[in-house]
């Protein structure tokens, strides 16, 4: 009985002490480092542009307001002569607070009227200091230019926002900047093209759009909606081939959307009933409907008519092209918005997208998180490691490349979700921006401490345009 006894009590003891370390484990994780560090090294700002926002961010956020010093060092721009930030600057360092909860600040700095710039000033930001438990990370410094910047070497975290994906992060290579905008800002975007009159949905929200045999929208009802429930959602795994019609195809052939052309005779153009999809969070809550009519307007540009499924009235927007830009957006909530960057400011972008599913007759809109989409003006070749590896690809490799404007040739190719989500480290991308830039770009995380919706890359320019 004694040894019985002994046994269970040797037995107990190992159980403890497993039990103990495999705590510490868990504890030490936990408690890894967190850093702040800047979210670029390298920014541009460039003669049209009046202000830039510079971001420094946490691995994590905290439970308590974290203090960060920045250092200014100026070379040939002055402070309050050439520029200002906000917060302001005293005795060269800039304070920041990042907030209880939150794991980014940012501060903006803005060009001052009249200030005139060679294009060789440049300024560098210092991380100082931080609060604890914060210590500084290895991106402490950022060098910012007044002049267009074109990136040889970069590597760059993009805040998608985390696990519920809430942003669209646009991703301008050369200037090593993203820009994150909620996903649900915008509802519609029109092309600026002098003679094309094209509408593409929000594809980020899992939109629709079903034309009807109406051309008046106070005349359509819930009548003219039933069944569209059942025929207007994309299924969880892709499951309905017949919703294909409805989406804008993935690829971003505009010859493809939803939407058909829009004509000049306004008689011509009819009325969609509209899904506006999904919107963030986990279960992700519908967006509604809404009935819409778009014309060509004597300006050149297009005016939006639109209202509730079942409203006897409508609210018009008019849109103005741009050629600055490719599309401009329209929100039903806020008019007109601000979504992608000018055409030639950004390149790729990540984003929660409908994508398709199966081929052929079986095609079917499919939901899709961590889709890598280019620019209408850029192109893009996959390199396989095994064929030339990531260092040792040049300049004299490009003509060998097989590049496509499929706005989805990267799409999900670029990670792997069995047996883990990860980025695939057998292939990088050769991408040729709206510049004749040519970089190398592979993708090193899918994540950011263990949560989905942080992707990073890296980038090595190999020709400039």
């Amino acid at each position: 009985m004694n040894k019985m006894n002994t046994i269970k009590s040797i037995t107990a003891l190992l159980i403890a002490v497993i039990l103990i370390t495999g705590c510490r484990k868990r504890d030490a994780a936990e408690l890894a480092d967190n850093l702040v560090n800047f979210e670029a090294s390298a920014q541009g700002i460039t003669a049209a542009e009046s202000n830039i926002t510079i971001k420094v961010k946490l691995v994590r956020g905290t439970d308590r307001d974290i203090p960060v010093t920045i250092n200014l060092t100026e070379q040939g721009a002055i402070y309050g002569t050439d520029f200002v930030t906000s917060p302001a600057a005293t005795a060269g360092k800039i304070e920041l607070i990042v907030p209880s909860g939150n794991n980014e600040a940012s501060f903006t700095l803005t060009k001052l009227p009249g200030a005139l710039f060679d294009g060789d000033e440049k300024l560098l930001f210092d991380i100082y200091s931080s609060g604890t438990p914060v210590f500084i990370g290895a991106q402490k410094r950022l060098s910012l230019d007044f002049a267009e910047l074109v990136a040889t070497t970069a590597s760059l975290t993009l805040n998608g926002g985390g696990v519920t994906y809430p942003n669209k992060v646009f991703v301008d290579l050369s200037a090593n900047r993203q820009t994150p905008v909620l996903r649900t800002n915008w509802d519609l975007g029109f092309y600026t093209d002098a003679t094309d009159f094209r509408v593409i949905l929000n594809s980020s929200t899992a939109m629709m759009a079903k034309q009807i045999a109406k051309n008046d929208l106070n005349t359509v009802t819930a009548a003219d909606t039933i069944g569209f429930g059942n025929e207007m959602t994309i299924g969880s795994f892709g499951v309905n081939p017949a919703t294909l019609p409805y989406i804008d195809y993935p690829t971003g052939d505009l010859t493809r959307i939803a939407i058909a052309p829009i004509a000049a005779a306004a008689t011509d153009n009819k009325v969609y009933i509209i899904n506006r999809g999904v919107g963030v969070g986990s279960p992700a809550p519908a967006r509604g409907w809404k009935k819409v009519r778009i014309i060509r307007n004597a300006g050149g540009g297009y005016t939006l008519q639109h209202a509730d499924i079942s409203a006897t009235t409508f609210s018009s927007i008019d849109i103005a092209k741009d050629d600055s830009y490719f599309f401009k957006y329209i929100s039903f909530e806020n008019g007109a918005v601000s979504v992608e960057p000018q055409k030639k400011k950004w390149d790729i972008a990540w984003t929660y997208f409908t994508n398709t599913f199966g081929t052929g007759a079986a095609e079917a809109p499919f939901l899709y998180q961590d889709i890598i989409i280019q620019n209408r003006n850029v192109e893009v070749a996959t390199v396989l490691v095994a064929t030339k590896t990531f260092d040792a690809f040049a300049e004299s490799d490009i003509a060998a490349q097989t590049f496509s404007t499929s706005q989805i040739k990267i799409g999900a190719d670029w990670r792997a979700t069995f047996p883990a989500a990860a980025a695939k480290t057998d292939r990088y991308y050769i991408v040729k921006d709206g510049d004749n830039n040519y970089y190398k770009l592979k993708f090193t995380g899918l994540s950011q401490g263990g949560e989905r919706g942080y992707p990073a890359y890296q980038t090595v320019l190999v020709k400039k345009g």
